[in-house]
């Protein structure tokens, strides 16, 4: 068990108006006790490790009256102001059977009263595991809340991605269909053309042709009185 840490104090003689306090206090005052005092600090659960106050009472007796001993118990709570409220019951329970007339009565309410606070008991620990599940459930809630919208963020990017980009495809649908009218145009233009070449004249469509300049590229005729014949050569 881990150190006990005070962190609550919890005096009857400052006053205050808690359950069974103003009984508790007149009953220590009708035995001639000093005002029980109640102290509190947090500790971990062994069982499940969550934390749960630790409240320990100190009901002081009288020294000259051995019947009149000191007092001293524990116990657990959720909080602070529950263990108190428990503490000064038993506290209650503890003093009565010092009265010389309620102790008959305390017996028969101490039995009376047992199952009752068992049921008590049963239902705070139910209660406190509930509180604890919707605790963790409003946790999930928000775990999925947040994942939500950013996927709600990414379809909208996505969405957005999408949009851009049928805005670019139909700007270049646009552009091809240009360049093709264009293309069309210009292979329009060139049909009936006349394709130059060297010393030629080619018309298309037609297989016929004839010489740009009569006799071009022949060599030049002799010049007159010049002999144009050639010895003959005979060997052997």
């Amino acid at each position: 068990m881990e150190p006990f840490v005070q962190t609550q104090v919890y005096d009857l003689a400052n006053g205050g108006d808690l359950i069974f306090e103003r009984d508790l206090l007149a009953l220590s005052e009708f035995l001639g006790r000093s005002p029980p005092v109640f102290y509190g600090g947090q500790i971990a659960d062994p069982a499940d490790g969550q934390l749960q106050w630790l409240i320990m009472a100190n009901l002081p007796g009288q020294p000259e009256s051995p019947m009149f001993r000191q007092i001293q118990f524990s116990l657990r709570e959720n909080n602070w102001v529950d263990g108190v409220a428990r503490a000064l019951q038993e506290a209650l329970a503890r003093l009565l059977p010092y009265h010389p007339v309620l102790r008959h009565h305390m017996d028969h309410l101490d039995f009376m009263l047992f199952e009752t606070r068992a049921e008590l008991d049963n239902s705070r620990s139910v209660a406190n595991h509930t509180q604890n599940q919707l605790n963790q459930y409003a946790e999930t809630i928000k775990v999925i809340a947040k994942e939500r919208r950013t996927l709600r963020q990414l379809v909208a990017k996505r969405d957005s991605t999408i949009h851009r980009l049928k805005a670019k495809l139909a700007v270049l649908k646009e552009t091809i269909a240009t360049q093709a009218e264009h293309l069309q145009l210009l292979e329009g233009e060139g049909e009936g053309e006349d394709i130059q070449g060297d010393g030629y004249s080619y018309v298309s469509n037609d297989n016929d042709y004839e010489e740009d300049d009569e006799g071009a590229g022949l060599p030049p005729a002799p010049a007159a009185g010049m002999d144009t014949t050639f010895p003959l050569r005979i060997d052997g």
